[in-house]
């Protein structure tokens, strides 16, 4: 039987942080599970940082089961289990400096042996490490991949199954816009393209026949490979090892758009007759380039511009101004659209 959720118990990644947040605040522990490179650890990790907490990350996938119990040691003549200090924080281990505790993140959970998983039914319910108690200011939480990826997965037992809290997520295009490109200030080039082609985003099969596939982890590298930097057909098979063969030659081609499009010197020249483009990757194109190139002192311009361009590109040029320069939202312009497109700013 698979563990694939049915549609409607998929959630956003948006959804994702809110549940693990009120189970935690429950003290009960959510397993998250998704397909590989779609960032669950990043939200883990995030929603540690949020809630002040030191992450422990440990990966069962390498553990052994004394890893949970802890290492037998003779004291006064008796047997004694003594914990893995830097893994478990006991009860009364001082809290870190600048942390309110920490936040056990035992990643790869069901790529784990089945011994270790087992030897995890004491961690996972009864917050024991042997016969010793975990600090009272420690949460768990739990990640893996879906049995039907083909990422090295093993059935958890019944006996676990009702010891966490199961949770499935799925990528949402706009959201990884809206909380990871354009705040994190994504080269334009593959906000546009992404925009313009949203499903080559997550284009995962378990099937797949590439040495990789496109995905949130995978564009990261993208980005970090050519951000700054022209995108050349010399490099296609640098690109190809990163996005899959396919989808490199398709960005490449399509960045070509970006040599040839009306330019943000001409732009600010005559922001109310220079031509709009018409077809839509150079529309996506042209709008890119101007949320990464928009400061303080062209926005009026720019902004005279975008207004001239369709509903769908005008929301998410303003979106990454309320993203990238919050500080704009006052700026006569942007109050000028504001009560046109509020409904769909703040959504």
């Amino acid at each position: 039987m698979s563990d694939v959720a049915p549609n409607f118990y998929r959630s956003t990644p948006r959804e994702i942080r809110e549940f693990i947040t009120d189970c935690l605040m429950a003290g009960l522990v959510p397993l998250l599970r998704a397909s590989p490179g779609v960032g669950k650890s990043s939200i883990i990790k995030s929603i540690a940082k949020e809630l002040k907490l030191k992450v422990i990350d440990h990966r069962l996938s390498t553990s052994e089961p004394t890893d949970m119990s802890g290492l037998p040691q003779f004291v006064d003549g008796f047997a004694r289990f003594a914990p893995f200090q830097e893994l478990f924080p006991l009860a009364g281990t001082p809290i870190p400096n600048g942390y309110d505790g920490w936040m056990i993140f035992f990643d790869e959970f069901n790529s784990a042996p089945k011994a270790v998983q087992a030897a995890c039914y004491k961690v996972i319910l009864d917050r024991m490490i042997g016969q010793h108690m975990l600090h009272e200011n420690v949460v768990l939480v739990c990640a893996g991949n879906l049995d039907t990826d083909r990422a090295i997965v093993n059935p958890i037992g019944t006996a676990m199954q009702s010891r966490v809290v199961h949770l499935e997520m799925e990528v949402s295009h706009e959201q990884w816009m809206q909380d990871v490109a354009i705040p994190e200030n994504y080269d334009s080039r593959i906000i546009a393209f992404l925009n313009q082609y949203p499903s080559k985003l997550m284009d995962f099969r378990p099937e797949h026949n590439e040495k990789t596939f496109c995905c949130p982890r995978t564009w990261e590298f993208m980005n970090r490979l050519i951000n700054g930097n022209e995108v050349m057909d010399s490099k296609t098979a640098l690109y190809a090892g990163t996005i899959t063969s396919g989808v490199a030659a398709e960005f490449v081609q399509y960045t070509k758009i970006f040599k040839t499009m009306v330019s943000i010197k001409d732009i600010l020249a005559d922001p109310l007759y220079v031509e709009v483009p018409q077809d839509s990757p150079t529309q996506w194109a042209v709008i890119s380039h101007m949320m990464e190139k928009v400061d303080p002192k062209n926005f009026e311009s720019l902004s005279h511009y975008a207004t001239r361009f369709p509903m769908s590109f005008r929301i998410v040029f303003y979106r990454s101004i309320l993203l990238r320069h919050p500080e704009l939202k006052r700026h006569t312009a942007f109050v000028k659209v504001q009560s046109q497109l509020s409904k769909y700013l703040y959504s």
